[in-house]
């Protein structure tokens, strides 16, 4: 995993060194994008687990990485929006009671990104709006297990630009959950994803210039 998200950074950094023309803060473009990826896992536990005081332990956050592909388009002088495809690789770390690292579990998600905005300085964009995710391949079969395939939620992005490089945060919360797991009738867990985001992305291409750009 580290050695692809290495090679995925690589391949921005090499096209960013053939970007010789600088693209106005105002052109519209399509993008790659790809980079670190953090996933916290935000567990409930039900009412008659909370009675019962039944806890559940060993889940830790884990590391991993996203790629993707984006269309930019400005509205104006100050408002923007973007569109992106997105594959992420979430999952969870599980940890012995002491914290010991146990194993991993990676999760695949292919997602869209709808995400509106402002460009309040030149370069520099802050976005938001809606996620959706479709999770491909299966949460390990158990009969406790209750898998969701799609979850939905909210994504944050501030990114900034020069010529063709550039590097974004971002941050997601999850409005559903990916995984419950129930011990029995009443004593459940819920589990539902939070991500942050590092990376860099690169504008591959200007389709047109707003009326206002420089």
């Amino acid at each position: 995993m580290k050695l692809l998200l290495f090679q995925l950074v690589t391949l921005l950094s090499m096209l960013s060194s053939l970007a010789f023309g600088q693209i106005s803060p105002k052109t519209n473009y399509f993008g790659l994008r790809a980079g670190y990826l953090r996933t916290a896992t935000t567990i409930t536990a039900s009412q008659g687990a909370k009675d019962y005081g039944t806890k559940l332990v060993g889940i830790a956050d884990r590391s991993g990485f996203y790629s993707g592909v984006f269309y930019h388009h400005n509205l104006g002088k100050v408002l923007a929006y973007r569109l992106e495809l997105n594959y992420q690789q979430k999952g969870i770390q599980n940890q012995d009671p002491a914290g010991n690292f146990l194993f991993e579990q990676p999760f695949h998600y292919i997602g869209f990104t709808p995400l509106f905005g402002i460009t309040p300085l030149s370069k520099l964009s802050v976005f938001v709006g809606p996620e959706a995710n479709l999770r491909v391949g299966a949460i390990p079969p158990g009969q406790n297990n209750r898998p969701t395939s799609i979850e939905a939620g909210i994504s944050t992005r501030v990114s900034y630009r020069y010529k063709r490089i550039g590097i974004e945060v971002s941050y997601f919360n999850a409005f559903n959950t990916f995984n419950s797991f129930e011990v029995n009738p009443i004593i459940r867990f819920d589990f539902k994803n939070q991500n942050w985001q590092a990376g860099l992305f690169f504008a591959l291409s200007k389709l047109k210039k707003d009326s206002e750009s420089n």
